[in-house]
């Protein structure tokens, strides 16, 4: 079946760097935000040791000068941030069917291979719970997240391990007419094709279960 990865690899890849495109961004962001203001903290800390130094004035202009030299990149950062993180709201439901769709690729690959997710090997596991299963019933709470009469126990089921691990406070209610198809990849790690493709190597055989 690495045939099949190998012919699905533009559209995964594809898939993941539009899933990632703006998160990938705003992460990037952040860190220089986070530079910025370390490096001002430093130069505060030397200002605050040197508050009572017989050259107290030399440190409040070197101070001075870091504020203001710090206020303008720190504002456009702020600015950059806050417009990566609307637009990241403003593409949630086609971030969550890009998402839906990278599912697909994954169920297929295990359903042609061995049909049900029963006949798969176990392969790789999320602290205890099988990516297998997060991949087949992510996928179909994706697709019938409309219609919560169509939403299976076994959906239901997983989606009540995948908030016993996350321990995060929230409850994934997979009845609650949202996709999380978005949020399952992330549990999931995909940030790379190879991220992707590790995950579907690991439900090889049965020896390798």
């Amino acid at each position: 079946m690495k045939k099949y990865i190998s012919e699905t690899q533009y559209a995964a890849s594809s898939l993941i760097d539009l899933i990632w495109a703006d998160y990938d961004s705003l992460e990037k962001l952040n860190d220089q935000l986070k530079t910025l203001t370390a490096e001002f903290e430093v130069k505060y800390q030397v200002f605050i040791a040197n508050e009572y130094h017989p050259a107290a004035n030399y440190y409040h202009a070197q101070m001075a000068k870091a504020h203001q030299g710090i206020a303008a990149p720190k504002a456009e950062l702020e600015k950059q941030i806050k417009d990566v993180s609307e637009s990241i709201d403003a593409k949630s439901a086609s971030i969550a069917a890009l998402s839906g769709a990278l599912l697909q690729l994954a169920k297929q690959y295990i359903s042609l291979r061995f049909g049900k997710p029963q006949n798969a090997p176990d392969g790789a596991d999320i602290s205890g719970v099988l990516v297998k299963n997060i991949i087949f019933e992510g996928r179909n709470q994706s697709i019938h997240y409309e219609n919560p009469k169509e939403i299976s126990e076994n959906v239901t089921k997983l989606f009540a391990e995948l908030d016993a691990i996350r321990e995060d406070g929230n409850t994934w209610d997979a009845k609650s007419q949202r996709n999380f198809a978005f949020e399952v990849v992330k549990l999931l790690g995909w940030r790379t094709f190879g991220d992707f493709e590790a995950h579907l190597l690991s439900i090889k055989s049965k020896k390798g279960s």
